[in-house]
C-alpha cells in the first residue's frame, strides 16, 4: 500500500509540474519557425554579433562581425571575422558561401565554409527596419543575435531574449560578444573594402 501511495504522489507531482510548464514543454518540442519573408537585398551587408550560444569556432573572439553579399550567381558570399583575445588581437577570418534552400521565405539557407560540410542557417527574427536579426538552426542549439551597430538597446535585447526563449532555445549559457564602438567599426570597414585594396592591417 505504501508503494502505491508513493507512486501516486510522484505521478501527482509530475502532473502539477507539467501543468505549470506546458508552455515550456510546447516550446521545446515545436518546430523552429523562420520569418515569413527575408528581403535579401536589405539583409546583406555588415552585422555585429551581440551574443551567441557557445560555439568552438568563436572561442576568444572580440568584435565578431558577419558580412553578407549577394553574388551574380544568386548565392550569398559570407565573411565572418573577429579579433582573437582582444580588440587589437590577431584577425581571424572565414569565407564561405550561402544559398537559399526555401525560396518561399528566403529565410532558410545552407552555408558552407569547408567542403563538404554544410551548416543550417535560419533567420528566425528580424527587426522591421532590419537593424537587428536572430539566426538559428533547427536543432535549437546554435543561435546568433546580430545588430547593425556594435551595441543594442537593453530593452530591445530583453525582448529578443524572451522571444528566442519562447521559440524553445536554452539561453542559460549565452555568451555576450565583446564589441567596441571604435574597434568594431574599424574592423567592419576593413571587411567591407575589396580584397585587392586591403592591406594586412585593420586601422
Amino acid at each position: 500500500m505504501r508503494k502505491v501511495l508513493i507512486l501516486a504522489y510522484i505521478l501527482c507531482m509530475a502532473a502539477i509540474y507539467l501543468g505549470f510548464n506546458t508552455s515550456v514543454v510546447y516550446a521545446n518540442n515545436q518546430e523552429l519557425k523562420v520569418i515569413p519573408h527575408l528581403d535579401l537585398e536589405r539583409f546583406q551587408g555588415t552585422w555585429f554579433e551581440i551574443a551567441h550560444n557557445p560555439w568552438f569556432v568563436e572561442k576568444n573572439c572580440f568584435a565578431m562581425i558577419a558580412h553578407y553579399k549577394l553574388t551574380n550567381e544568386g548565392k550569398i558570399g559570407v565573411t565572418n571575422v573577429c579579433r582573437k583575445n582582444g580588440f587589437e588581437g590577431k584577425i581571424s577570418k572565414m569565407n564561405g558561401t550561402g544559398w537559399v534552400v526555401e525560396p518561399k521565405t528566403q529565410a532558410k539557407w545552407k552555408v558552407q565554409f569547408i567542403w563538404p560540410f554544410k551548416l543550417d542557417y535560419w533567420v528566425i527574427d528580424v527587426g522591421d527596419d532590419y537593424q537587428y536579426a536572430v539566426v538559428g538552426e533547427p536543432d535549437k542549439e546554435n543561435v546568433w543575435i546580430l545588430s547593425r551597430k556594435p551595441q543594442l538597446d537593453q530593452k530591445l535585447i530583453t525582448l529578443i531574449i524572451e522571444s528566442t526563449k519562447a521559440k524553445g532555445y536554452d539561453l542559460s549559457k549565452l555568451i555576450w560578444t565583446p564589441q567596441h564602438p571604435l574597434h568594431s567599426k574599424c574592423l567592419a570597414q576593413w571587411v567591407e573594402v575589396p580584397e585587392e585594396k586591403r592591406d594586412n592591417r585593420a586601422c
